[in-house]
């Protein structure tokens, strides 16, 4: 069973006031350069709508790093299998923003070996 729904990840720019949130539902997000499209940070959450806001205030989401994208994960979908997705997802791009290599544990990238 796949993790996500099939199709393309949903994009919101939250710093253009268009009042447009994710769901509060579990998920991977990327937030990503606006001019490059290229992830500069990926995740997984528990709350979409929470953490898009936690990186608003944090200052992830600022500037050119204005798109959250992110696809809600399926109802069966384990918390180990989204920890282990997202591990996949941060070593196959290597986003700047990303200080561990996430995960369960979520160790520093310099000691994933």
């Amino acid at each position: 069973m796949p993790l996500y729904n099939s199709g393309r990840a949903k994009e919101l720019h939250p710093l253009k006031g268009r009042g447009q949130r994710p769901p509060k539902a579990k998920g991977e997000y990327r937030i990503l350069d606006e001019v490059t499209k290229k992830p500069v940070y990926i995740g997984v959450t528990n709350n979409l709508d929470r953490r898009m806001h936690e990186h608003i205030h944090s200052g992830k989401i600022s500037g050119k790093n204005s798109i959250f994208a992110y696809k809600v994960a399926n109802g069966a979908a384990t918390q180990q299998a989204l920890n282990d997705h997202e591990r996949m997802k941060i070593k196959k791009h290597s986003p700047a923003l990303n200080k561990r290599a996430g995960g369960a544990g979520r160790p520093y990238k310099s000691e994933k070996g």
